[in-house]
């Protein structure tokens, strides 16, 4: 069933015999069940529904009847919350209740609705049942602050009032068919522990990042991706006894390896080209950020506590074997994203055969078979940042204290047709000889 919703806001529908106003109904082939299943996960969690609301605060519970504050993200522009939450359960209609608790002369969150409460109804003796399905109507109404205009005449809130049934729409029938999230989050580290991280470093770096980029890609993307996963690092990172050192392989931009340092965190980025952001990122300090080619099997960092592979490419697989060589002391995680094998190319084969995820899973196992091998216990989180490759693959812990040397010299000689890639400067004087070659050939033939 598609979600095609009546809608109502122009001329709103009211109930015979209460003050609430239908603004948008949908059929749903889900029961009461699924309805109330939903709405209890909303309760507890209410970012999933509305996505400028951090977190809630369950106040009190009596009965039916829940209070609760909404912690928004933006902490610095809007206020918490308080709401009451009334459950109402009938034979064959179910109906969720949501008042704010603020005074008259108190503005709404730009983000709420400016009702007195709004609430979520499932009726099921208003659609005829299938043969052996459940099947009922949801509703979407809402008690307007003027009974005479209760229209919802602003474009954003209808859009966002729509958006909203349609999110219950979709979780009451996938919760039917008995749905799992794939990808289990904050396994590592605690998701208050998280968010509240990354909203430190996102109101005191983003800004300033977006508004002052070099390169030619997307700040929007990466400067809050790399936010997400130093966040995630440093509250990783703060479960250790004191502050760690690092070295970034494979630091791109050098934005991550930027964010760590200034935060307290003492390590560098290696890279095999410089970029033109690095004059910022470096802030005077020149060895924040290095150019270098980089032959893993030779590369050993004895000095570092942990070793960070930000979807570094070529350089993934073989982090988990440059930790394991560094010293017992030496930890790592890396963000597979494409493709490479230990010989540097993409030529590997990957087995996908029933596995949920497809290549990319097929990979992340890859580098976590080799990380086993090299004698870590293998953790894998999934990251909460703006990329379809998000699964971190974290060693913290060894199986043994001593590394087995015969496994690291067989996955050195499997890798050893390495090459480091070419920088951008060698790959442009490369392609001007074979144009300038063309050149040549082309005029001894004319002549």
């Amino acid at each position: 069933m598609q979600f095609a919703p009546d809608l109502y806001f122009d001329a709103p529908k009211r109930d015979q015999s209460s003050d609430w106003y239908t603004m948008v109904e949908q059929t749903v082939p889900a029961g009461k069940q699924q309805f109330w299943t939903t709405i209890k996960t909303w309760t507890e969690q209410p970012h999933f529904v509305i996505p400028p609301v951090e977190k809630a605060e369950i106040l009190s519970t009596e009965g039916s009847a829940i209070r609760r504050q909404l912690i928004p993200k933006r902490k610095s522009k809007d206020a918490p919350l308080i709401e009451t939450v009334e459950y109402q359960d009938y034979e064959d209609c179910a109906r969720v209740i949501y008042r704010p608790v603020v005074s008259p002369e108190v503005a709404l969150p730009f983000y709420y609705p400016k009702v007195k409460a709004y609430s979520f109804v499932y009726n099921a003796t208003a659609v005829p049942r299938r043969d052996g399905e459940e099947q009922g109507v949801l509703r979407l109404q809402v008690i307007p602050m003027n009974d005479e205009s209760p229209a919802i005449t602003d474009s954003k809130m209808q859009y966002a009032l729509k958006t909203i049934l349609h999110k219950l729409f979709k979780w009451c029938i996938q919760t039917r068919l008995g749905y799992k999230k794939r990808a289990q989050h904050d396994t590592l580290v605690p998701k208050e522990t998280y968010v509240d991280m990354y909203q430190r470093l996102k109101n005191k770096y983003a800004a300033d990042l977006v508004s002052n980029w070099t390169e030619k890609t997307d700040p929007q993307k990466f400067v809050f991706e790399d936010i997400g996963i130093a966040s995630y690092l440093i509250c990783l990172w703060q479960q250790e006894d004191r502050k760690p050192t690092f070295v970034d392989l494979g630091c791109g931009n050098g934005l991550l390896t930027y964010l760590l340092t200034c935060e307290g965190y003492q390590g560098y980025g290696i890279d095999v080209a410089e970029r033109k952001i690095w004059a910022k990122l470096r802030n005077g300090q020149h060895d924040r950020l290095r150019v270098e080619a980089l032959y893993p099997a030779k590369a050993v960092y004895p000095g570092a506590d942990w070793l960070i592979g930000n979807h570094a490419d070529e350089l993934v697989p073989w982090i988990p074997l440059i930790a394991a060589k560094s010293g017992a002391q030496c930890k790592f995680m890396v963000i597979p994203c494409c493709f490479y094998g230990l010989d540097g190319t993409k030529q590997l084969v990957l087995q996908t055969k029933d596995e949920a995820g497809g290549k990319y899973k097929a990979y992340t196992r890859y580098v976590k078979d080799l990380a086993t091998r090299c004698g870590f216990e293998v953790e894998e989180d999934h990251l909460r940042i703006p990329s379809t490759k998000n699964i971190a693959v974290v060693g913290r812990r060894r199986h043994d204290a001593e590394i087995d040397l015969a496994t690291i010299s067989a996955i050195e000689t499997a890798g050893s047709a390495f090459v480091p890639r070419k920088n951008d400067r060698e790959k442009d004087l490369i392609r001007r000889e074979r144009k300038r070659s063309k050149i040549e050939k082309s005029t001894l033939s004319s002549e």
